[in-house]
């Protein structure tokens, strides 16, 4: 969505620009780290007080704002991490300035070099989508020191930004600052713009900084329809567009922020803004006292959820890779099974042979009378002509023998690659469900527990497990526990579940252990509907219309000898058909 992705715009970054002026100018540089490839948070002392900046330069959500979000750091800095530590510690904030009104914030720092002698340094944001950017370069100079991506020709033709190259601005758009014009300026803009452009592209599209977000605001103030044609505007309706514009002008020259998050009639975050803006007006909002509160809140989640995206993708394409190599493997072993059932033909052969030593072959072939046929046909039976007819019949005695085996040996290879597939599904299943990245990390523990991937270093040794469920109340009160992935499953059900409670899973399908605790009491009929239909929401089968799922006391749910986690079964159990849905039912 357009307004979604675009709030963060040039009038917005000026009120950050306010909020951080207010804030750092003047404050020292304390420490410096890197959480993220793109990302970096710089402690600021000023005034007996500690800020905390992050910029990042994600291509999903590029910003930088004050924030009280604590992030976890690697073990070993990023070099560009270290740099900034040798340049920056100890530095003091003297400006922070805006770029022609674009999405691009300078930040001055008055430094100490190694002879002692004051330098200036600046760090550079660019807030644009996926070529944003932070770029350290000499105050002075214009020279860049480095940046967190560097563009070299290869990558871009047009800009580049690596070590010993000046600093240059990204290409304008023949965009027109807003803070540089009059009403002339203003109108002549109109009358130079495409009859056939619509006023709300004409906002955003001549003038710097402004966004689809506020050009639809602007476009409610004039109470023009957003769909207007340039070309179809009067004389009043222009003086209409010049006093919506220059009233959100004046806001921003005032310092009359106030920082709201949108909520649609799902409550589902629409967007987020800097302005009241009336055109939102039926929708419910959250206000913030600054931008980083905000931001704090806004993208805490969706970053989150991108981190996750990001790991998550090559481990769904791995397991999906290990799923349909074994499905390769079942299939061959299928086609070794069907041979090794053919197998009487070779034990009818060497007792034909046996029966007919007296007989000579011709062409290295026996023709014989099948007496295992009750039309008793005759049949020819190829010979190896290396061999007589007693060591030919022998050599099919020993094919048939290991054909038998070869059929007993395929089932429990045929059992074991199933089982494997239905585990790897179940992994499945849980990565594309998890939430945080506590969540993937306790996954991976259990694939390198398995053997089916190698310990990185960014994943975290599992020290002490402390599964956390998600927990639902029931309507008569009693708890609802949910594992999130195989491992908390196991948790779930065979060290945290009693045996007087009861256990719920989607049948059939990938799906969560899901426990309801009894504490001795008889559950009601909606209880058990419940803690079904919360069971079939957290399985494969979540976006399907209704979904089976069994159910019974946890006392009847056993755990085989050497089981892969997650894996269980049970007997005397029950089954409902119900809608995947936890509407309703509390969570805590």
């Amino acid at each position: 969505m357009e307004d979604y992705v675009m709030s963060l715009d040039g009038i917005f970054l000026n009120s950050i620009k306010h909020d951080l002026h207010n804030k750092l100018i003047g404050g020292r540089v304390d420490k410096i780290y890197q959480p993220d490839k793109n990302e970096i948070i710089i402690a600021i002392r000023n005034g007996g007080e500690n800020h905390k900046l992050l910029m990042t330069a994600a291509s999903s959500s590029p910003r930088l704002h004050l924030t009280s979000v604590t992030r976890k750091n690697p073990q070993e800095p990023p070099m560009f991490c270290m740099l900034l530590r040798k340049h920056l510690s100890g530095a003091h904030v003297t400006d922070i300035k805006q770029i022609n009104f674009d999405r691009i914030l300078e930040i001055a720092f008055e430094c100490k070099d190694e002879l002692d002698t004051t330098v200036h340094k600046s760090l550079i944001i660019e807030i644009m989508g996926k070529h944003s950017n932070i770029i350290f370069i000499n105050t002075d100079t214009r020279v860049i020191i480095d940046s967190i991506k560097r563009v070299a020709e290869n990558i871009s033709s047009v800009r580049q930004i690596y070590p010993g190259i000046k600093y240059v601005t990204p290409p304008q758009q023949d965009k027109i600052n807003p803070f540089e014009i009059n009403k002339d300026v203003f109108f002549s803009a109109i009358d130079n713009s495409n009859d056939g452009t619509l006023i709300y592209n004409f906002f955003y599209k001549s003038f710097i900084g402004l966004s689809p977000f506020i050009s639809r605001e602007m476009c409610y103030i004039t109470n023009l329809n957003e769909s207007t044609y340039i070309g179809e505007l009067t004389p009043e309706q222009k003086e209409n567009m010049w006093d919506a514009f220059n009233q959100i002008i004046k806001k921003i020259n005032n310092n009359d922020f106030s920082y709201n998050i949108y909520l649609d009639e799902n409550n589902e975050q629409y967007g987020f803004y800097c302005i009241d803006v009336d055109y939102l007006r039926s929708y419910s909002k959250k206000n913030y006292e600054s931008p980083g509160s905000l931001f704090d809140d806004y993208y805490y989640e969706l970053d989150n959820k991108n981190k996750i995206k990001q790991r998550v993708a090559s481990l769904i394409k791995s397991m999906n890779t290990k799923i349909e190599r074994n499905r390769k493997k079942v299939e061959k072993q299928r086609n070794e099974l069907l041979n090794a059932e053919d197998r009487d033909k070779y034990k009818i052969y060497g007792e034909l042979i046996l029966a007919n030593l007296h007989q000579k072959p011709e062409n290295h072939k026996l023709k014989v009378l099948n007496y295992y046929d009750p039309e008793q046909k005759e049949i020819t039976i190829p010979l190896d002509p290396r061999l007589n007819l007693s060591q030919n019949s022998q050599k099919f005695f020993k094919r048939y023998n290991k054909l038998k085996k070869a059929e007993e040996e395929l089932h429990k290879l045929i059992g074991e690659s199933l089982n494997e597939i239905q585990y790897l599904e179940n992994i499945l299943y849980s990565i594309e469900a998890c939430e945080t990245i506590d969540d993937l990390d306790e996954i991976y523990n259990e694939l390198i527990a398995e053997g089916i991937m190698k310990r990185k270093s960014k994943v975290k040794k599992e020290k002490e497990f402390k599964p956390d469920f998600i927990t639902y109340i029931s309507s008569a009160g009693h708890e609802i526990l949910v594992g999130r992935n195989n491992l908390q499953n196991d948790a779930l059900t065979f060290k945290t579940a009693k045996k007087e409670d009861f256990w719920f899973h989607a049948k059939n399908i990938p799906g969560s252990h899901v426990i309801i605790r009894t504490n001795g009491d008889e559950l009601t009929d909606d209880e058990y509907i419940e803690a079904a239909k919360i069971a079939a929401y957290y399985s494969k089968g979540k976006n399907s219309g209704t979904v089976e799922v069994d159910y019974t006391k946890k006392i009847n749910v056993r755990k085989p000898s050497n089981a892969k986690p997650g894996f269980v079964i049970y007997d005397t159990n029950f089954s409902m058909l119900v809608k995947p849905e936890v509407t309703g039912i509390r969570q805590i």
